[in-house]
């Protein structure tokens, strides 16, 4: 046995079972037991309500569960030592992907209250293109060609409230268009796809390095490094149909090619805020007291602060050129968020600028925040809260969009939430009693224990 693996107490990094962390998964396991009761009373009083918010929860926890699988998948291409005491905490957290197949059942059943694409093109003309984009968007593309394109005198009708036919018709167009895609039988062929594709790839590379626990075969990285290369460009396009279909199908009229990378940012963003939180609260209970040390806490808060600003910059990206070209089937994103229903979104709206990006951006931007770990936690930790958010704001402008609703924050997303990361990190919790809180017999892992920042 290694002799890293000897101690029980601070240095062995199996979970103490008397630790709080040995029984978490218990109380995990009951919060998501609670709110998916509290989420099957609400798909029973309320079908819409319930879709939505669900798709909020479940979108939120799956984002963490990928990024794990993005990190993991970056140190086997990269061939990292520094991260080998690190990544078994991202393998715990995207080890559970699998559940997320069971878990997108009810999106899967509820879909014809998410989805416009789903009814009829008659349904879809009459319905969403009359009530949503017009009397909902009416309002909206009039505020934004009014504040876009103050002089145009073709902007006139719209800042009345009333949208031109013409506009009608180029929603329309771009719905057809994006039949051949949006179709019930493709929609579900994709998903089963990308599930595949992630259960796949979760279950070889944990595989691989818990085996490697046992017997300490370095075929075991060799194996993972060989299957990287292709796994993450699987990954990658994967991920981002899945964004496109899961979440930019909520409108289908709207496109955005960059949206896929603005997901993929979400998901890496919120990973290393999970990990470095969960890193912090590990080595405060002795766990990874010798593991995970200052110099791993400075590389995480580096990858923190590297993709909270590439998450930045893509959203600013997708903004700046939507606003300047000014096309109405692709200003709607931004109409749903800002004018829609009062002033609830446009404060959301702002407050996410503030809070996922400024705040924490120079709250970790020093290197000796990096390294001092309590202001690491607390950006880590307004991150998370902003993770959330964030997604809410992704998902919910939809929700009651033909009324013309506005933010309306209600206990079925607080239960939604609650039952699908409870199950969720159940299962993550659990699987970290099961095995070695690092991988014990990793090659690399010297590298690790004595890694030092340059």
């Amino acid at each position: 046995m290694s002799t890293a693996h000897s101690d029980n107490k601070g240095s062995s990094y199996v979970l103490d079972p008397k630790s709080s962390w040995a029984n978490a998964y218990k109380i995990a396991g009951a919060v998501g037991a609670m709110g998916l009761a509290g989420s099957a009373v609400a798909w029973v009083t309320d079908h819409e309500r319930f879709a939505f918010s669900y798709l909020f929860a479940f979108t939120a926890f799956l984002a963490i569960a990928l990024g794990g699988l993005f990190f993991g998948l970056l140190q086997w291409l990269t061939s990292a030592g520094w991260s080998v005491t690190v990544r078994r905490m991202t393998e715990f957290l995207h080890w559970p992907v699998f559940i997320f197949v069971v878990l997108f059942v009810p999106i899967a059943v509820n879909m014809d209250q998410l989805y416009p694409w789903t009814h009829s093109h008659a349904e879809h003309g009459g319905e969403h293109g009359a009530a949503e984009h017009g009397e909902a968007h009416g309002e909206e593309h009039g505020e934004a060609k009014g504040s876009e394109h103050s002089g145009d005198e073709a902007a006139a009708p719209a800042m009345e409230g009333v949208i031109p036919e013409a506009e009608h018709a180029k929603h329309a167009e771009v719905a057809a268009a994006k039949e051949p895609y949006l179709n019930r039988t493709f929609f579900f062929i994709r998903a089963f796809i990308y599930f595949a594709s992630w259960i796949v790839i979760s279950r070889k590379l944990f595989q691989n390095s818990t085996k490697q626990d046992v017997d300490g075969d370095p075929l075991h990285t060799v194996s993972s490094q060989r299957m990287a290369p292709v796994s993450i460009i699987f990954l990658a396009l994967t991920s981002t149909f899945a964004a496109f279909d899961w979440l930019m199908s909520l409108e289908p009229s709207w496109i955005s090619t960059i949206f896929g990378v603005n997901f993929f940012a979400q998901c890496i963003v919120s990973l290393f805020a999970v990990c470095t939180l969960m890193g912090l609260s590990l080595q405060a209970q002795g766990h990874l007291k010798k593991a995970v040390n200052i110099e791993h806490f400075h590389d995480l808060g580096k990858l923190l602060l590297g993709f909270l600003i590439f998450w930045a910059y893509v959203n600013f990206s997708q903004y700046m050129l939507i606003w300047y070209a000014s096309i109405p089937e692709e200003t709607t994103y931004y109409h749903h968020r800002w004018s829609q229903g009062g002033d609830g979104w446009k404060f959301v709206s702002m407050v996410i600028i503030f809070g996922h990006f400024i705040l924490p951006f120079f709250i970790i931007l020093s290197r000796n925040a990096k390294r001092a770990l309590a202001p690491l936690g607390v950006g880590a930790a307004i991150i998370i809260l902003f993770h959330f958010v964030f997604v809410y704001w992704l998902v919910m402008p939809y929700y009651g969009a033909a009324e013309g609703k506005g933010l309306n924050v209600s206990w079925v997303d607080f239960a939604c939430l609650a039952g699908v990361g409870g199950t969720y990190f159940a299962f993550v919790l659990h699987r970290m009693t099961k095995h070695p809180l690092i991988p014990i017999k990793d090659p690399r892992l010297s590298r690790a224990l004595n890694f030092v920042n340059a």
